[in-house]
């Protein structure tokens, strides 16, 4: 029925129909990318962006995904040059973009095990002591990496959130509430791509790109969270 209303192009249709199907628990990277394009029909910039990341994050090496978030992100009032906080947000960027997290972890996990073989089979087979000895390092090493690399994403889950911009003119203030209170520090429109950093009840304290930061309402932001 969705599928049939965004090709009659009765996009409010299709994304209300699209939206129910999220709402009833279904996660697929196929059902983010179409609810996106029905959002970037209706001209609504920062929803697309928005679905078309948590599509991005269940299908990561998926190029009709990538080349429509750029056309979206092309699209955007606001061109502003996203800015990485540290080593474990380029970390995790550079994870994410070609493993989702349960991959990441899977990996992981075989990565351990052939480590604790190659152990087991250099105890058991001293002669080969040198050669097993190198083994271990190598996979010791691709441990380490897989390791950092799936703690980074956690930590950034947890305290880096991404966030997505939706709401147009948005107030962007020095503190947690409404300007009056707060002086504004500029606004911000549709598609703009931030980390959560605090909340302080309706409020979200936001990393931007180009180093800024500053508070918006809650109900302005959407969170890429699956």
């Amino acid at each position: 029925m969705a599928y049939q209303a965004y090709q009659a192009r009765q996009f409010e249709r299709a994304i209300t129909t699209y939206q129910a199907i999220v709402d009833a628990g279904l996660q697929h990277s196929t059902l983010y990318y179409n609810l996106g394009n029905a959002y970037f029909k209706q001209g609504d910039i920062g929803r697309a962006i928005l679905n078309y990341r948590l599509a991005q994050s269940l299908a990561p090496r998926d190029n009709d995904i990538a080349i429509n978030l750029a056309i979206a992100r092309a699209h955007t009032v606001d061109q502003l040059a996203e800015t990485r906080q540290g080593v474990m947000a380029n970390v995790a960027w550079l994870t994410d973009s070609w493993l989702t997290m349960g991959e990441a972890k899977i990996l992981l996990l075989g990565l351990w095990l052939c480590l604790t073989s190659w152990i087991i089979v250099s105890i058991l087979w001293q002669r080969w002591q040198r050669f097993f000895g190198i083994m271990i390092a190598v996979f010791a090493l691709f441990l380490f990496v897989g390791l950092s690399s799936v703690v980074s994403r956690l930590y950034i889950d947890q305290f880096y959130r991404p966030v997505i911009v939706v709401a147009k003119d948005v107030e962007v203030t020095s503190g947690p509430g409404a300007v009056g209170r707060y002086s504004l520090e500029f606004k911000l429109q549709p598609g703009v791509e931030a980390h959560l950093l605090e909340r302080r009840g309706s409020w979200y304290h936001l990393a931007l790109p180009n180093n800024l930061s500053g508070w918006v309402s809650a109900e302005a932001v959407k969170e890429v969270r699956n």
